[in-house]
């Protein structure tokens, strides 16, 4: 009996994060807080996944779109029972069990979910619920048993001053058999403070019908931990940090001060590569091994092969950086740009769409836009590609072995032949053919005694 279907509820009203942003989108090491959830259901084996929104869940709607989900509308906010019941009318025909998550509780490691559901399965319950025990349970709905039985959860803010004292909590996650959870939803009534339909009740109604509940005691109360406020916010994301980061570690990277270091959930890097302080390296990023990243450094959705130095401050985004490149610092290479083996991209060059081939240099202050630049080329300071007309953007393509002079301009589209001579202070509009010098420089005109002049006309004003 396995999970084939996950609830995820999503559409809380965020009032304590004070956002006019669902809260489920606030990033998480880069990452919408929803990631995290809907990732644990996709790797769990879900082959429907529903997520209940708000009234206002269109944002949630657009940043998902790509995804295979289905969403359910819970018009007002009554409850977690009531937004289950919202999802039910999309699980008609389920007979399986249904695991159901939070939106707003990303710190769940895969395999204390796996193990809830082993309990579940193994154990033939109608109910199976997750719970930890907190040091500091303030705030969560209270585990209530007898013996060793679970017999009921009760909401914080309906609990007596005994049952408060209680550490063991609900942590929000059930696995329930589809046909027990369509028939107890209809049974619960808001007789609470709160006036709301409570999936916990859920709980009580299984033990009053002589139904089978199971649990799993999570180990780390940490990672049951929700996300109401700006504040809690920053601690989970802090607990992710470190924990990835420690797993790296393990694997034999070296992060310089891991506190410091942002690595999201889905980044690889390979074996005796070094993090210096203040990096962050997010989205679908692939570090290479025995690669060195220096301070401060950004890399988004991109590939560094292979004994890469990437120099302080430097920023890459959805770009490729072959091996034994060195890159920076403080250059900026721009989605589309793809670096050579043992190229030498400098400080203050950016790249855009261009493609360096092996072994080429710009050591510094370049701008290569909309560009092919061939391998062993010398690009040298101040050079730029003039690649957009006002309305087009237009290609370069430089060949091999070429060397460009300082202070030159390509206005495309151009093509420069392998070999050729650019002389320093060119601005080159038509193609030049190979192995041959091109110059392009107004003639220099010399004046002597000019200043000298020109200060005797000044003083007799």
């Amino acid at each position: 009996m396995a999970i084939e279907a996950t609830i995820i509820l999503a559409g809380g009203q965020s009032k304590r994060m004070k956002t006019k942003t669902s809260k489920v989108l606030h990033p998480l090491l880069g990452k919408p807080m929803i990631f995290y959830p809907l990732k644990w259901a996709e790797e769990l084996g879900s082959r429907q996944i529903i997520i209940v929104v708000g009234k206002n869940g269109g944002e949630i709607k657009k940043v998902l779109q790509e995804k295979k989900v289905e969403f359910a509308l819970q018009p007002a906010p009554r409850g977690t029972a009531d937004a289950v019941a919202c999802a039910l009318s999309q699980l008609k025909n389920f007979s399986g069990s249904v695991l159901i998550l939070y939106g707003d509780a990303p710190l769940f490691r895969l395999q204390t979910l796996k193990k809830l559901v082993s309990v579940h399965n193994k154990s033939r319950a109608d109910l199976t619920i997750l719970t930890t025990v907190m040091p500091d349970p303030s705030g969560y709905g209270r585990i209530l048993r007898a013996g060793k039985q679970v017999v009921g959860i009760v909401e914080d803010k309906d609990a007596s001053p005994e049952q408060k004292a209680i550490c063991e909590v609900n942590a929000g996650v059930y696995c329930v058999r589809a046909e027990f959870l369509k028939a107890g939803l209809k049974k619960i009534q808001p007789d609470n403070q709160q006036k709301e339909y409570y999936l916990t009740d859920l709980v009580k109604i299984a033990v009053e019908e002589g139904r089978k509940v199971a649990h799993y005691q999570a180990p780390d109360w940490q990672e049951t931990l929700g996300i109401n406020s700006r504040k809690e916010l920053a601690q989970a994301t802090f607990i992710l940090q470190m924990r990835i980061n420690q797993q790296w570690m393990e694997k034999g990277v070296s992060i310089e001060a891991p506190q410091q270091v942002v690595i999201g959930p889905e980044v690889k890097i390979g074996q005796d590569t070094v993090i210096e302080a203040g990096a962050r390296l997010l989205g679908n990023t692939r570090i290479g091994k025995n690669c060195w990243i220096q301070a401060g450094v950004r890399i988004i959705d991109s590939v560094i092969e292979d004994e890469v130095e990437i120099r302080q401050g430097s920023v890459i985004e959805e770009s490729r950086i072959k091996s034994g490149a060195t890159i920076g610092p403080m250059a900026h290479l721009r989605p589309g740009s793809v670096v050579g083996k043992r190229a030498r991209i400098g400080n203050f060059v950016e790249l855009k769409k261009a493609i360096v081939g092996d072994e080429t240099k710009a050591s510094h202050l370049t701008y290569l836009g909309d560009a092919v630049v061939g391998r062993n080329v010398n690009i040298g300071c101040g050079t730029i590609t003039c690649n957009y007309d006002g309305e087009r953007k237009h290609q370069t393509i430089i060949e091999d072995e070429v060397f460009v002079g300082s202070d030159t301009q390509f206005i495309a589209p151009v093509r420069v032949g392998k070999g050729a001579y650019i002389g320093s202070g060119s601005t080159i509009t038509e193609d030049v053919p190979a192995h041959s010098l091109a110059l392009a420089r107004s003639r220099q005109v010399v004046k002597p005694g000019w200043t000298k002049a020109q200060k005797k006309k000044s003083s007799k004003k």
